[in-house]
């Protein structure tokens, strides 16, 4: 029955996702094509600037268009988890509710069926949008970049801490970390809209956002003080470097996304179970 269920949210996931994630890659060309367009006039900035201010014109306007184009690509992810916790509340929590609930199907199989589905787009919209993101940063560069000088590298350097992320053991980490930060940020949501949905009896979409963004702050709080623990710790024990500490601190960070991503994943189930209310 669990195969039954995630073709099911897969299907309705992809109905609105597909199209969002075309128009992705749509805006991801437009600006590769408008920031190569500033390369080209900004390399022969003198011969167009020299009668006239068309070039600086050119160069502005293709900037601006093609930083609303990259803003317009990002938005593909915020999307992505608008339809995803969509899909959850509208599933459990209104009219429809009450056929999801009366399917032969235990709690643990429905929030398992929606998790799946939630991570298989995740996954998709993280290739697309950094596939985007690293075709515009060589795009700006006029197609000869490196790697390391674009978008994508700076994302994950920004993120993770690593100073060499092309290095095996970094990218491992890094990747699992993402992956568990995001299976972290769906089960947070479940469980916020579950609690809400189930506790509330009227805003329960407000009851929701907010228990959402205490949720997301109390994790935040969590991960900052592991960060500050082993700063200090490796600042009073200089033996190891810098990468090392990097490496330890994900590490760490895995462990707490694991367990979070555990008991939010048990509300949810607990919830679904035996406090839901369509009333």
């Amino acid at each position: 029955m669990l195969g039954k269920l995630l073709k099911y949210d897969l299907k309705a996931l992809s109905r609105i996702l597909v199209p969002v994630h075309i128009a992705a890659l749509a805006v991801g060309l437009g600006a590769a094509a408008c920031f190569f367009g500033v390369h080209m006039f900004d390399s022969s900035y003198g011969s167009w600037n020299s009668s006239s201010g068309f070039g600086t014109s050119m160069l502005v306007m293709l900037a601006m268009t093609g930083a609303f184009f990259l803003f317009a690509l990002f938005m593909a992810s915020a999307a992505t988890l608008f339809a995803i916790v969509h899909r959850f509340y509208r599933n459990f929590f209104t009219d429809e509710g009450y056929l999801t609930l009366t399917l032969p199907v235990t709690a643990n199989q429905h929030i398992a069926s929606k998790v799946i589905a939630a991570m298989v787009w995740v996954l998709i919209d993280a290739l697309i949008v950094g596939f985007c993101g690293y075709f515009a940063s060589i795009a700006a560069m006029g197609f000869s970049g490196d790697f390391d000088e674009t978008i994508p590298y700076f994302m994950l350097v920004s993120s993770f801490g690593f100073s060499d992320i092309v290095s095996f053991v970094s990218f491992l980490v890094a990747a699992a970390t993402a992956a568990m930060q995001a299976l972290t940020m769906v089960l947070t949501a479940y469980a916020a809209f579950a609690l809400g949905g189930a506790l509330a009896s009227k805003h329960k979409v407000a009851a929701g956002i907010g228990l959402f963004f205490a949720l997301s702050w109390a994790a935040g709080l969590i991960h900052s003080i592991k960060s500050v623990f082993i700063a200090t710790g490796f600042a009073y024990d200089s033996t190891f470097g810098y990468e090392a500490m990097n490496v330890m601190s994900s590490g760490v960070s895995l462990v707490l996304y694991l367990v979070t991503a555990v008991v939010f994943y048990a509300i949810c189930v607990f919830v679904i179970d035996r406090k839901t209310n369509l009333s």
